[in-house]
């Protein structure tokens, strides 16, 4: 007998006794890992189906010790349900061998018209696995609880992956079940940094049947990172189309599309029906602002944007077009103005003062908007505040 088989036997007596624990468990597997590389046997499905029964065993033994009220630990049980699974695809991939005739030409199935297979080990493989079934759901969610983003995907993954097999109805799973899955699926594939996975998996929630609200939202979250403007337009009116105004962030999108290609009339459209089940919105006041801006003048917008900064002091956008009326009414003084001088100066400097605490606490909330910098240094020039004058280059 080989060493390595004799490996392997000496294994499969480790488990079968009857004081097995998860320690025992994991030197059985020990034992047998050289088998899992040696040339003599890792492409025997012996070896890995055994595998996979140790793994699978040793996880039963964790939750009879949770059963119990034992502490175990939670991340390294969820991963020898994980390493079972991996075991399995090979032991099922090196089991199915093609049964062929005495000219060694494969024997076709009179019913299924498919090559016969004949195979010793999976049986007792997809059985283990179909009773652990929803243990893959369940310990994705343990995992993901203790912050393994990984682990957490690949059980989820795993779980998605046995739902959707069709040659056993043992795997079937209820389809809101496995969109479920899928969307926190993507949740897990956004904290571990993997944003364009993420997306796909919010799409197939989606399209699966997980219309919930949040299925959209991170989703949008994702393409907004990824700088994706069309599709994030795109999602927006499908979230805008099922859950219409009850959250303005999908119409404030719309309407900002609108407005970048100057369909102004569009944009005050959706703006008027949004305002209508969110009158105090501060958001939509300020866009109602540069629509009837776009259409008329800063005039006759002043006033919802007067309104956006009364209902939220620190809405950046909203302080910015308030200093900016001041200070273009500032300019348009001085070039209007038939007096120079410190007569011209006595009469626009109350007026950029008038726009410096706008523009000051707008810099303050966003220091990234470079027309609100610009009218900063020109006013700090004016005013012949040098010190203010330096500290935003400084910043720059």
């Amino acid at each position: 007998m080989s060493s390595q088989q004799l490996l392997i036997d000496q294994t499969k007596k480790m488990i079968s006794g009857l004081t097995m624990t998860v320690d025992s468990y994991e030197k059985a597997f020990n034992k047998l890992k050289p088998a899992l590389t040696s040339d003599e046997t890792r492409n025997r499905a012996e070896v890995w189906a055994l595998a996979n029964r140790i793994k699978v065993e040793q996880y039963d033994k964790y939750m009879d010790n949770r059963r119990v009220g034992k502490k175990i630990d939670t991340k390294a049980m969820g991963h020898t349900l994980i390493d079972a699974y991996d075991y399995s695809l090979n032991a099922l991939k090196l089991d199915t061998i093609h049964v062929l005739d005495k000219k060694g030409e494969p024997v076709i199935d009179r019913k299924t018209r498919k090559p016969q297979v004949k195979t010793k080990y999976s049986k007792d493989v997809v059985n283990r696995l179909v009773e652990h079934h929803d243990d893959y759901r369940i310990v994705g969610s343990e995992l993901y609880n203790v912050k393994d983003w990984d682990g957490a995907y690949k059980a989820w993954e795993y779980y998605c992956r046995m739902a959707s097999r069709t040659d056993d109805r043992r795997w079937i799973k209820p389809d809101s079940l496995v969109a479920e899955v899928r969307y926190y699926q993507g949740i897990a594939a956004w904290q571990k940094g993997d944003t364009i996975d993420a997306v796909r998996l919010f799409s197939i929630a989606r399209h699966s049947g997980y219309n919930h609200k949040e299925a959209y939202d991170y989703a949008l979250v994702c393409l907004s990172d990824l700088g994706n403007d069309a599709e994030v337009v795109k999602l927006a009116w499908e979230a805008f189309v099922k859950f219409g105004t009850s959250d303005p962030q999908y119409i404030r999108i719309l309407i900002n599309d609108f407005i970048d290609r100057e369909d102004f009339s569009g944009a005050n459209d959706l703006i008027d029906d949004a305002m209508l089940a969110n009158p105090n919105d501060d958001e939509l006041l300020n866009l109602k602002g540069l629509v009837v801006e776009s259409k008329e003048d800063i005039y006759q917008a002043f006033p919802y944007y007067q309104q956006c900064i009364e209902l939220n002091d620190s809405n950046a956008n909203g302080l910015f077009n308030v200093g900016r009326y001041f200070y273009n009414k500032a300019q348009e003084t001085r070039q209007n103005s038939r007096i120079y001088g410190k007569k011209l100066a006595d009469q626009v400097n109350p007026i950029y003062r008038e726009a410096l605490p706008y523009l000051e606490k707008s810099y303050a909330i966003n220091p990234h908007n470079q027309d609100l910098i610009n009218a900063l240094r020109d006013i700090y020039y004016k005013l012949g505040e040098a010190d203010k004058l330096q500290a935003i280059e400084d910043a720059q």
